[in-house]
This record gives structure tokens, sequence and C-alpha cells, in this order.
């Protein structure tokens, strides 16, 4: 007569074998191969995909080739504490940041963000994306006297950066003879400043601004108020006007 063998008995007998035939089994690779494709002229065009896209393409460079205002001189950049595309790029969004709100005192900007100058005549949407084609939106920050302070040392550290709003002169790498809306600055006092995400977020030398009293997006991508900023100006009958007014100096002698 047999004898039963128990259900547990008889699973935990199959796990084991297979544990053991798992344990045993390896792979090996059959074939192996590596091709690499060129992406050049030799490749057969695709008329499917050029007739798909190039409805969108017309539309997108139509919209790009817009003329939305004129300059009367070239909007150029460089490495001098003030310089006309940085006090463009400032006065613009101090004036489309105030539409916001207007107890914005002055704006401030890196040099190393303004990524292309403007021409002479002309001004189309393309220059403008070229000028500032990253996805940054404006904030308005509310410093207390001494974050203030610590971003006027920054400016005056790197020898001016694009500012509106704010004048200072610059002896021996730090901030003197400074105003703020034309009023002297009061460290005891606090101050609306005009910024963007980027730099509120980006720590290292800036870290500070994460001191800010209060912290709020005004929902306008810094692109769109350049763009605004310009249609405003050319509306009123005007062409954009720019120049050096020594808002920020430095003593030459250092």
């Amino acid at each position: 007569m047999m004898r039963k063998i128990p259900k547990g008995l008889m699973v935990g007998v199959w796990l084991g074998m297979m544990s053991q035939i798992s344990c045993q089994k390896s792979y090996q690779v059959a074939q192996s191969g590596y091709s690499q494709y060129v992406m050049d002229d030799s490749l057969a065009v695709d008329s499917s995909l050029i007739r798909y896209y190039l409805p969108y393409k017309r539309q997108m460079q139509a919209e790009m080739d817009r003329v939305i205002g004129h300059s009367a001189v070239a909007i150029t950049g460089g490495k001098g504490p003030e310089t006309l595309l940085g006090n463009f790029f400032s006065e613009a969004i101090l004036d489309q940041g105030r539409k916001f709100d207007p107890s914005i005192q002055f704006t401030f900007a890196t040099r190393g963000g303004l990524r292309n100058t403007l021409p002479k005549g002309a001004l189309t949407i393309g220059n403008i994306f070229e000028l500032m084609p990253f996805e940054n939106e404006m904030v308005v920050l509310k410093l207390s006297g001494d974050t203030t302070w610590k971003l006027l040392e920054y400016i005056a550290a790197s020898k001016g950066q694009p500012v509106a709003g704010l004048r200072m002169y610059i002896d021996g790498g730090k901030p003197t003879e400074i105003l703020i809306g034309g009023k002297a600055f009061d460290p005891k006092a606090q101050y609306t400043i005009l910024t963007y995400d980027y730099l509120v977020n980006s720590g290292g030398d800036l870290s500070f601004l994460s001191e800010a009293q209060d912290q709020r997006l005004v929902g306008k991508r810094l692109r769109d108020a350049l763009i605004d900023y310009v249609e405003d100006i050319t509306q009123q009958g005007n062409e954009i006007q720019v120049q050096l007014d020594d808002r920020i100096r430095v003593n030459e002698n250092e």
C-alpha cells in the first residue's frame, strides 16, 4: 500500500527543486551587433513627413518674422557696468512689472541672462526670442534693508548688472551713493524689487534672495513682457530709445 505524501511536503520539495534549477541556469548571448545610422543628405526625403510639418513651420516662421516695433539704435551688450541692452531689458520689465504692482522700486537682472543683441530698425518676435529664449517668469520680492544691502554688494562686486530704478557708484568694489527711486538707500527700510524666478531659485552667490519676506509670481514670462513693452511703445507712435545714463558708475582708478 502506497503511503500518501502530505500536500505541504510536496510543495516544499517542488520549490526546492525549482530553486536548484534556477540557481544553476545561466544565459549566454547568442548574437550581438552594432549598427550606426548617419543622418545626412544620403537619406531619402520623406515627403509625407514634410507635408505634415510644413504648415506649422510656415505659421511659426510668419510669427517669428512679425515686426512689433523699431529701435532708433542697435541695442548692444558687453561687460561694462552699464550697457544699452541691460538698460533696455531692465526698463522694459520695470514698466511691465509695475502694471502688476505699482510699488516696485527697482529691477535686477544679470548680464549672462541676456543672450543676444537687438538690431537698429525693425524688431521682430524672433529678435525677442533670441534675446530671451528661456521660460523665466517675473517675480516680485519684498526685501529687508539688510537683504537689499546684500544685493547691492553683489552688484558692486560684479562691477554692475542690469538694473532700473537704482543708481549707485562702485568704489573699491563696494556700493556707495545709492539711490533707489531717487531716494538715498535706508538700511532700515523694506524694498520691493522685480527680478525673475531663475535668479531667485539658482542659489550660489544669490542665495540670499531666499531671505525675501514675501515672494509673488507676476504670472508673466520675461519674453512676453519684452514683447508687450515694445508693442506699447509702438502703439504710442514711438521708436525704442535707449541710452547710457550713468546709473551704475565705477571708480576708474580701481
